[in-house]
């Protein structure tokens, strides 16, 4: 279409030089031979007046064009230089991450040696109060628990607590077991009564959040609704010698607050005194959580749970139904005042979620559903089994299922 147009120009400019020649001679302007001089003049002429014309307007086009360019350059500079700010941004904070888990990770090694150290042989002592017949007669079980403890034979054990009916997996309970020299397991009730006589029960608690943080932080990389329940005595609560580095060591992982949930048994919730009591509410102000278990007895304060942070509590499936069958009163209301089917509510208007533990039978199940409670846990759901040695040792490329226990 450009050359198309051109030509047409070019056949006007001919045409207007054609007739300037004719009107000079036919109006005897001058001789025929100068007439169409000056008609060559007057084409040469216009041409000049196009060709200055049309390379006016592609100067103005060209000095657009530059001015766009110029305004392109300039939104691509501060786009580039907005970008550059941004990574800058994620590398600081990338450095920073990597500095907290460095941190973390060294504060974590320190507690081991810290631990270590604190259970060797001539590290910890059996408690001066202790009857010296008791202290004889256990010898045997307080070196057994302390060299297991030095030697770092400690396993973690994790049961699963799961939805009802749909019995899916939504938290684990762990369970510490120790190992003597030879391998064989030490019996739960063994090694805690001699680790409470030496003690111990400190390091013991704190071995334990050490492994469940570890399991943590493998869970929370594939499935952060998992948390896993990790029981502490009242004897850590209520250290404060030991309590500040537990703290610290809370503190430190305070980003798994919502996967971990601390348990304690319902005789140590009732006999904590005021240094526990306060020790647990600065564990949930880190936004920590606390699991009542072990509940011999259904007079509950459920205000009193509720305002010191527990967020579960474990019953006993056969307790709960005996005391509903005996017409217990149960939680402050009268025997008889709270349905059957009421009962989960209950505990939930103090946001207390209702955990029935030691579900052995199909029977039990049955009885528990019509009580509307939304978890159980039990050997009929699963037993506690020890966490694979290589997903407690760092294989960082682990499978990618949710957790690994040997058969």
């Amino acid at each position: 279409m450009p050359r198309a147009s051109d030509i047409l120009i070019l056949l006007t400019y001919i045409t207007i030089a054609a007739v300037a020649a004719i009107g000079f001679e036919f109006f005897g302007l001058m001789p025929t031979l100068n007439a169409w001089m000056m008609g060559a003049i007057v084409f040469i002429v216009a041409g000049m007046a196009h060709s200055a014309s049309a390379r006016g307007q592609e100067r103005r086009a060209l000095e657009s064009e530059i001015h766009e360019l110029k305004a392109a350059n300039l939104a691509l500079a501060e786009e580039f230089e907005a970008a550059q700010s941004r990574i800058d941004e994620i590398a600081d904070e990338l450095r920073a991450e990597s500095v907290e888990r460095d941190n973390a990770l060294v504060h974590e090694v320190k507690v081991l040696e810290d631990l270590v150290r604190r259970v060797g042989p001539a590290g910890v002592q059996t408690r001066a109060d202790a009857p010296a017949q008791e202290a004889s007669t256990s010898r045997t079980d307080i070196d057994t628990v302390r060299e297991a403890l030095a030697a770092n034979r400690v396993d973690l054990y994790l049961q699963p607590v799961v939805t009802l009916p749909q019995r899916r997996t939504a938290f684990y309970e762990s369970y510490t077991r120790l190992r003597d020299a030879t391998g064989r397991i030490l019996a739960p009730g063994a090694f805690m009564a001699a680790a409470e006589e030496a003690g111990l029960m400190a390091e013991v608690d704190n071995l334990l959040l050490f492994r469940c943080v570890q399991i943590v932080r493998r869970l929370t990389g594939q499935d952060r609704k998992v948390a896993i329940f990790c029981n502490i005595s009242l004897n850590s609560l209520s250290d404060e010698t030991f309590f500040p580095e537990f703290l610290d060591f809370i503190r430190q992982n305070k980003d798994l607050s919502g996967s971990l949930i601390f348990e304690i048994s319902q005789q140590a919730f009732e006999e904590r005194d005021a240094i526990a009591a306060r020790n647990m509410a600065r564990m949930a102000d880190f936004g920590f959580r606390f699991s009542i278990d072990r509940i011999n007895h259904v007079e509950l304060d459920l205000t009193e749970m509720e305002r010191a942070g527990v967020r579960f509590a474990k019953i006993c499936g056969r307790r709960l139904l005996d005391a509903i069958d005996n017409y217990e009163s149960i939680a402050g209301y009268e025997a008889g005042a709270i349905a059957t089917e009421d009962m989960a509510g209950l505990f939930g208007r103090h946001g207390i979620e209702l955990i029935v533990d030691k579900i052995e039978d199909e029977a039990t199940v049955v009885e528990v559903l019509e009580m509307d409670v939304a978890y159980g846990q039990g050997h009929l759901f699963g037993e506690p089994r020890p966490v694979r040695d290589d997903v407690l040792d760092g294989a960082r490329d682990a499978p990618s299922n949710v957790i690994q226990m040997t058969a």
